[in-house]
């Protein structure tokens, strides 16, 4: 399996067997954008399933894959640089909150898309909604940004890595669904709450969501006996 070109990981650059595996990393080619994939994206996909059904690990490893996800082989260990990229794992292998959000039923498609986001950063930068845009859209994109042809069996590596991540997010998705609102970098987007002021009167406390300015123009007077009359007039009728 093949990750992309500026990743450096071994794990990421193999095939199914040793010695294509070690053939393949020595031909390498430098691919613009950084983006991820796997020659057999299926393995990615079973490690997505099991993970979301085993027990959360301290460290996700190449033992985690192999005796408790039962998954083995180049292809399984080039899942690990992947999950990194989504953003998933740490960069020693701890599973993040975004792994734990990603394996309850209410916060997967959300995980999902951030995940899909931290790896594909730049699809994202060419299409904010290319989660939900059509597949021809989707290779348009992949060729603008790697300068591969569309039948390059790397163009249709990473598209098809692209696609099993967002299989894990519901169709009516929108951006900022979900529990725990969230922008493209991860942040926790900041909560707004309306003005509210507070007015003690009689030792209890009402809420007034509403706030009136109310300018007065006074008329150019010198009469002591007319300006007393109107601020007379105002503390009687408007504060109250």
């Amino acid at each position: 399996m093949t990750e992309s070109t500026e990743n450096k990981e071994p794990a990421a650059s193999g095939t199914q067997s040793n010695n294509s595996s070690e053939k393949q990393t020595a031909t390498q080619r430098k691919i613009p954008g950084n983006l991820p994939y796997l020659t057999a994206s299926g393995t990615l996909k079973k490690t997505l399933d099991r993970l979301i059904e085993a027990q959360r690990p301290e460290r996700f490893s190449v033992d985690f894959l192999e005796n408790v996800l039962k998954l083995s082989g180049g292809g399984a260990r080039a899942t690990i640089p992947i999950l990194k990229k989504m953003n998933f794992l740490g960069s020693d292998g701890t599973p993040t909150e975004l792994y734990a959000k990603f394996r309850t039923d209410s916060g997967r498609g959300a995980a999902a898309l951030q995940g899909l986001r931290s790896a594909f950063q730049e699809i994202f930068r060419r299409s904010e909604y290319a989660y939900s845009a059509e597949e021809s859209k989707l290779k348009d994109i992949i060729v603008e940004v790697t300068g591969l042809k569309p039948t390059d069996p790397v163009a249709m590596a990473i598209r098809s890595t692209f696609n099993v991540i967002k299989s894990y997010i519901p169709p009516n998705m929108e951006v900022g669904q979900s529990n725990g609102t969230e922008d493209s970098d991860g942040a926790e987007a900041p909560e707004i709450r309306p003005f509210v002021r507070q007015e003690r009167r009689d030792s209890a406390v009402s809420e007034i969501g509403l706030v009136y300015n109310i300018n007065i123009v006074l008329p150019e007077t010198s009469d002591l006996t007319v300006l007393n009359a109107i601020f007379r007039s105002i503390k009687e009728n408007l504060m109250k």
